[in-house]
């Protein structure tokens, strides 16, 4: 981006000085004594600037750069006074074309990346942020500032780096503290989370949340080498009055060992939750993933409970904790197809997440799940034509309708042995019917149940499954969702159903 300024007339200049050497001695001085105009229109538009009046600095800086347009400096002075004066795209106008003019100032870089920032160009700032290290590696305010991109776009990793580098460089504050602790916490560094968080709770005794965050840390390290008692003791000291329920942290704390494959710890502490609950129906399952105990598909009665314990947080935390996408991958896949699909299946539908997408191919929707509270949030999106409380595998093989999509995202991870469900979804289809659905890719056996608690397929069992029935119209590898922040793969796959079975 270039910015090009339009020096005034020489007899608006002339006017215009006239009339700031009458309200301004100093600068009247300062032309009388020889001064270039320039350098006195840059005195007094930094004296207005100090003095509050904005309207002023702007215009005296305005006419300084328009005398000098290639000054670097005294552009950047007047988008400083332009972002004052909340003219935020003129402002970036002028820092942008300061650094065309000079970029090996790092404060320049920097200005720009905070600028950006506050208007929501990240992208901008990001760039503007490695451009300030890579000409002062030590800069503390760029670490901290490409440290906090980095957080937000989920690339922990760097983000961890960044924020202890800065840190070390004495931006030791509360917030990047609470900061470095919760990315620390989203890698599974415990240990060091809880010392990062102990840091900034120190210094903000009275911030519940980050008093939570911190107890927290601590709950999953003394688990990892404790016993669970001493876990939930060490939490509620730690806690104090914002401590929240032993069920809600305690179930937050198996799920963060399970994910970062803590699965001793994970066992002895998914016992103990199960003894003080010894009729929950989630538990065990989970209980049996750790131990490699096989399984040929979830129970029903863990799948409706463990969804309707989630409909409540479900869109949000799937999409934006785990990062689910896979409506949006499956859309221009099924727009390929160059065709409408009149009635669609949509199996596991949960609350609906996919529903907006599939109603731009087709008038009616039935959707198909075990959890009544999903279902519940489904209905609330008034798109489904029909909303069935049945297991999908029960349904396509007790049901004598017939659909030209049938949908399973995200569905197959909680079967093993998926030849029932590719014979029923044959026999529900009309000739020509697409089926689509995905999987989290495995290999070696057939299907396995992973210590998550989900299972994975080996694609050329999923391969094997569809030759029968089915004739292939797309597959692609995919992000099935985030897991302890690393992306689980899969693949999403479009099926034609053969013309005769």
């Amino acid at each position: 981006m270039s910015l090009h300024i339009s020096p005034p007339s020489p007899p608006d200049l002339v006017d215009t000085l006239a009339v700031w050497r009458a309200r301004f001695p100093h600068f009247a001085a300062m032309i009388d004594a020889g001064e270039s105009p320039v350098k006195a229109l840059r005195y007094l538009g930094l004296g207005l600037w100090q003095e509050g009046d904005v309207t002023g600095a702007v215009a005296a800086l305005t006419t300084a750069a328009s005398l000098t347009p290639e000054d670097a400096a005294l552009l950047a002075d007047l988008g400083s006074v332009l972002w004052l004066d909340d003219r935020k795209a003129d402002a970036l106008a002028c820092f942008i074309a300061s650094i065309e003019r000079d970029p090996s100032r790092v404060q320049a870089w920097l200005t720009v990346a905070g600028l950006c920032n506050e208007i929501g160009e990240i992208a901008t700032a990001e760039h503007a942020y490695r451009a300030a290290l890579d000409l002062d590696p030590a800069s503390a305010e760029a670490a901290t500032g490409l440290g906090l991109i980095c957080l937000e776009s989920r690339r922990y990793d760097e983000a961890v780096a960044l924020l202890r580098a800065a840190l070390e460089r004495g931006v030791a504050t509360p917030g990047i503290y609470a900061c470095y602790g919760q990315t620390l916490y989203l890698i599974g560094e415990f240990a060091a989370a809880r010392a990062a968080f102990e840091r900034a709770a120190e210094a903000l005794p009275e911030e519940a949340p980050i008093i939570r965050k911190y107890a927290l840390a601590l709950f999953v390290e003394t688990a990892i080498e404790a016993s669970p008692d001493e876990a939930f003791a060490a939490y509620r000291r730690a806690a104090g009055p914002h401590a929240e329920s032993d069920d809600r942290v305690g179930r937050s704390v198996f799920q963060a060992l399970c994910g970062f494959g803590r699965r001793e710890a994970a066992i002895r502490f998914g016992e103990a939750l199960l003894h003080a609950e010894p009729d929950d129906q989630i538990l065990p399952f989970h209980l049996d993933a750790l131990r490699g105990r096989p399984h040929e598909r979830a129970s029903r009665a863990f799948i409706a409970a463990y969804f309707d314990k989630y409909a409540p947080d479900f869109d949000r935390h799937l999409v934006e904790t785990l990062g689910y996408r896979l409506p949006e991958t499956l859309q221009p896949l099924l727009a390929e197809t160059g065709r409408a699909f009149p009635r669609i299946l949509d199996l596991g539908c949960g609350t609906g997440l996919a529903a907006a997408m599939l109603a731009s191919f087709g008038a009616e929707i039935v959707g198909v799940d075990l959890s009544p509270r999903m279902l519940d949030k489904a209905r609330e999106r008034q798109i489904y034509a029909r909303l069935i409380e049945q297991d999908a595998e029960e349904f396509l093989a007790e049901s004598g309708e017939r659909f030209d999509l049938v949908v399973a995202l995200d569905m197959l991870i909680y079967l093993g042995d998926l030849s029932a469900l590719f014979t029923g979804a044959a026999s529900r289809l009309a000739p020509g019917g697409v089926f689509a659905f995905s999987f989290e890719t495995g290999a070696g056996a057939d299907y396995a149940l992973a210590p998550a608690g989900r299972f994975a397929h080996d694609p050329a069992y999923v391969e094997k499954l569809w030759e029968k029935d089915f004739v292939p119209l797309a597959s692609q590898s995919t992000s099935i969702r985030i897991e302890a922040n690393q992306p689980v793969d899969g693949r999403l796959v479009l099926l034609r159903r053969r013309e005769t079975l």
